[in-house]
């Protein structure tokens, strides 16, 4: 009799673990949303290493989002989104698309991380605007566009340093206040949107991080998912374990929405 109720409390209390930490784990799940934005398989497969590496699940938007309820349909089922760069030979104009969901991504509270052209359209929402590299930084040194033989040198190496400010989320996730970064635009942030932080800058003066600090919204000039996904820099992973770490945050005092 005994050894009966031994047994029977061993089963009692194993299944209380297993729903105990499938609850735990439940609450644990994080999926990344990613703008669809025509690149090429190898930076799609940077930014699912990336997310994947950060503890997280990638979720590529499937097409553009035209309207504002597709927008806000695709932001319910993921819990942040990444804004990426724009593909090489992109014509198609996504900006006007990526609004829209950076727009549904504010009203729902969700964390953002906008990387490159994604980084100018953050600063766009906020009322910023943007300019060409070679009119606001005439004697500037840095090759922002770098391409050899097509080669895209600047994308592919640690290009040039910035400086990170040191009171920042950029600088705590990072944990450096000069460090290497690639690089691939011809367009930079010439007005800061309203509400935004200058956290890091080139040596030229181009801005290279933002962040709104009453929300979980960052962007960043250069390209974090070549720097960890392409070159294995390991401590850009960091800016997507933040991301995916905010997200955690959020989704345990928000209500469910999927």
């Amino acid at each position: 009799m005994k050894r009966f109720l031994f047994l029977i409390f061993i089963v009692a209390l194993a299944t209380s673990c297993g729903v105990s930490n499938q609850t735990a784990g439940g609450s644990r799940k994080v999926t990344v949303g990613i703008c669809k934005n025509g690149s090429r398989k190898e930076t799609i497969r940077y930014f699912k290493r990336c997310v994947r590496h950060a503890g997280a699940k990638p979720y590529f938007f499937p097409y553009y989002a035209t309207t504002d309820e597709m927008a806000s349909e695709y932001m319910a089922k993921v819990d942040a989104v990444i804004i990426p760069g724009k593909a090489g030979g992109d014509t198609t104009g996504r900006g006007k698309y990526d609004y829209k969901v950076i727009r549904a991504a504010l009203a729902q509270g969700k964390p953002i991380l906008g990387i490159c052209l994604g980084h100018q359209e953050i600063n766009s929402i906020y009322k910023g605007n943007i300019g060409k590299n070679v009119d606001l930084f005439p004697e500037s040194e840095i090759k922002h566009m770098d391409k050899v033989d097509g080669y895209n040198v600047g994308l592919n190496s640690e290009a040039h340093p910035i400086t990170i400010d040191t009171t920042s989320r950029l600088y705590r996730i990072l944990g450096q206040e000069r460090i290497m970064v690639n690089t691939s635009h011809n367009f930079s942030i010439k007005k800061l949107g309203n509400g935004l932080k200058v956290v890091a800058v080139a040596d030229d003066g181009v801005i290279e991080g933002i962040e709104d600090n009453e929300r979980n919204v960052m962007g960043v000039q250069f390209h974090p998912e070549f720097l960890y996904g392409k070159l294995r820099i390991k401590k850009f992973l960091s800016i997507f374990e933040n991301l995916v770490k905010e997200a955690r945050e959020v989704k345990a005092v928000q209500p469910a929405t999927k």
